[in-house]
């Protein structure tokens, strides 16, 4: 066997390039495993990653592993309470009573109008156009209102709210009041006794139902009539059947 020396001098080269030659294999090599065992690496992360769910948003995606869904916390939203009817607040808490006494006042409606003669009955009707005969005069005339039965002295009430215009005593009719509406209507209230209510006179505002005067026997032209008050009706100045309003 030759030693290094000799066979350096049998191959003519020198043994220390051999040996540098060698070493630069075999860190080659070593490089090569390296290299391939991460190549390795990251393609068996990237099939691992492969199957997690990808979630998306406007700007951008990802891959996340999140929880399992069961794990999630649940967000419960109250519902707005559903609307019910006012009821009252009547009751031990609210401190509020019904009154429910005797002495609550009660609120009447105002009659839009009344008979002057309270259940007077027509006993003579009303004649414009025609001619009736008379028992006192004996002769056959107009009749420019009704008659309405009543008793010597009965109270005559005011047919609507009004105003008193006048108080006479008409030479065929007796004392006469006068009583001037609202949309042009007047009314006439006659064969009153000379004593009237207190304070009609004209001016005077008189409600629905006041007594204005009593049934007399004053009227020239009716003597012979049994008690009654003779009751006209004017509208826009022109007399109308007064029986066609009452009843």
């Amino acid at each position: 066997m030759l030693d290094p020396k000799e066979k350096q001098e049998e191959t003519g080269k020198p043994w220390g390039n051999r040996l540098a030659r060698y070493s630069a294999y075999l860190y080659l090599a070593m490089a090569l495993m390296i290299v391939g065992v991460a190549t390795a690496s990251i393609f068996a992360l990237n099939r691992s990653t492969d199957d997690l769910p990808t979630y998306s948003t406007p700007e951008f995606s990802f891959g996340v592993a999140l929880p399992p869904e069961d794990s999630q916390p649940q967000v419960i939203i109250p519902l707005p309470p559903e609307e019910s009817e006012e009821q009252p607040v009547f009751g031990e808490n609210s401190g509020i009573t019904e009154d429910t006494s005797s002495d609550a006042p009660v609120i009447k409606e105002e009659p839009a109008y009344v008979l002057p003669i309270e259940g007077g009955e027509v006993q003579k009707k009303c004649a414009l156009d025609k001619l009736v005969f008379s028992q006192t005069m004996q002769d056959y005339r107009t009749h420019a209102g009704i008659d309405i039965t009543a008793e010597l002295g009965d109270p005559v009430l005011c047919y609507a709210p009004g105003v008193v215009e006048s108080v006479k005593e008409d030479p065929l009719l007796g004392v006469t009041v006068t009583v001037k509406h609202e949309y042009g209507l007047v009314t006439v209230y006659a064969n009153l006794d000379a004593n009237l209510a207190q304070g009609i006179t004209p001016g005077k505002q008189l409600a629905v139902g006041q007594v204005l005067g009593y049934v007399g026997n004053t009227a020239l032209s009716e003597k012979a009539e049994r008690p009654h008050l003779h009751f006209e009706m004017i509208l826009n100045g022109a007399r109308i059947d007064p029986e066609n309003e009452l009843y």
